[in-house]
């Protein structure tokens, strides 16, 4: 048998050991290059090496304004990533109140045309703007809906059911030889 003990590694002990070497930081004017005082222009060599080109020309920009719509440096900011318009949250500091406030829980049977109005026969019903409808509120042929009732037209092309029982499944004719 051994005697020797498993190894056990040297304690750590100082703030240095566990955080790595630290610089302290140095705010002494006398070594700062910077010439000049608050409020002057910056050197047009300086202003070229911190803002390239293709920096400069898509300030402003939002993702979807840049050419090949990546984001850009501009797009970064914390006021461009996060929006403050109350929409997170009741306390949330923005123009107004929570953005969720006007909604209400309903069925899966009251969304959409299943049963009441879908948004196009609302709005022919009950526009937001209070103006009368000038077009047709009974039914629209092009979408077939109209007061929540359909009115599909009979369409000769699809099959019946009884048309499609039978023992063999559906014959795409993808396995036929021409001719057969």
């Amino acid at each position: 048998m051994s005697d020797q003990k498993p190894y056990t590694p040297t304690e750590i002990d100082d703030t240095e050991d566990r955080m790595g070497s630290i610089e302290q930081l140095d705010f002494d004017q006398r070594r700062d290059e910077r010439k000049g005082r608050v409020g002057d222009e910056v050197p047009g060599e300086q202003v070229a090496d911190q803002f390239p080109a293709e920096r400069a020309a898509e300030a402003g920009m939002t993702e979807g304004e840049v050419l090949d719509g990546e984001a850009t440096m501009d797009d970064m900011a914390p006021e461009t990533l996060i929006p403050e318009d109350g929409g997170r949250s009741p306390n949330e500091r923005g123009h107004g109140g929570p953005t969720d406030q006007d909604l209400s829980v309903v069925s899966e049977h009251e969304i959409g045309a299943d049963v009441d109005l879908d948004e196009a026969e609302l709005g022919r019903y009950d526009p937001l703007d209070g103006k009368p409808w000038d077009g047709p509120a009974e039914g629209d042929e092009n979408t077939g809906l109209g007061g929540g009732d359909a009115l599909l037209r009979e369409d000769d092309s699809v099959l019946s059911d009884e048309e499609l029982e039978g023992e063999a499944p559906l014959d795409s004719g993808r396995d036929k030889r021409p001719g057969e």
